[in-house]
């Protein structure tokens, strides 16, 4: 509700009012530079200060429930720059963490994902530095669906996919029922399959 964010003299978000309806797929759109990444940030809690009312799962952000709200979210930005050795760690590295722990996938449902998003399992044992990079975003892409979390949020999820690829990865995502995604997008099908269009416009 009513939401800013100034960087020193910059105003990034100017009294922004957005209501997301737990399984709804949200695009977030605008021209580079308008507040996308911004905006996940906000959510995510990585922006203390700001002016207006954030709610999330029915709990305000604030630093008393940010564990709660963050334990129940998967995010993936759009550069990752873990020192990954193996594609195997890529998938799993998340689930060593205790909260996500009961939630480690089997190796057959890591492998139905694979064929999903049309890669091949041999990448699977491979080293992480010998795949492209429409493959790793695919592969994190299924890290993070195998969380299994309330909400997904994504920067750009599928910017290194070609059309036929980024139409399925597309489909597979915004289908899921009872998932709650927020994606800053360029992507003009997936803004199309999203229920919801929120078009920030940069500040003169």
């Amino acid at each position: 509700k009513n939401i800013s964010v100034n960087f020193e003299t910059e105003k990034v978000l100017q009294h922004l009012d957005f209501n997301i309806k737990t399984g709804k797929k949200v695009a977030i759109t605008g021209i580079s530079g308008s507040g996308k990444s911004t905006l996940l940030n906000l959510i995510l809690g990585f922006i203390p200060h700001y002016q207006g009312d954030i709610s999330i799962f029915g709990k305000p952000l604030n630093k008393l429930n940010i564990n709660h709200i963050r334990q129940n979210i998967a995010w993936l930005p759009q550069d990752i720059s873990l020192p990954f050795t193996t594609v195997e760690e890529m998938i799993f590295a998340p689930f060593e963490f205790a909260i996500n722990k009961k939630n480690k996938p089997n190796i057959e449902q890591v492998q139905a994902l694979f064929a999903t998003f049309l890669l091949p399992f041999n990448l699977y044992k491979k080293k992480a530095n010998a795949i492209s990079g429409g493959q790793r975003q695919r592969i994190l892409l299924i890290s993070s669906l195998l969380l299994d979390k309330k909400l997904l949020i994504l920067d750009e999820p599928i910017s290194a996919l070609d059309t036929t690829t980024r139409k399925i990865v597309t489909d597979y995502i915004l289908q899921k029922e009872n998932l709650t995604v927020i994606a800053s997008a360029h992507d003009s099908y997936w803004v199309k399959k999203s229920d919801t269009i929120i078009n920030i416009k940069k500040i003169q």
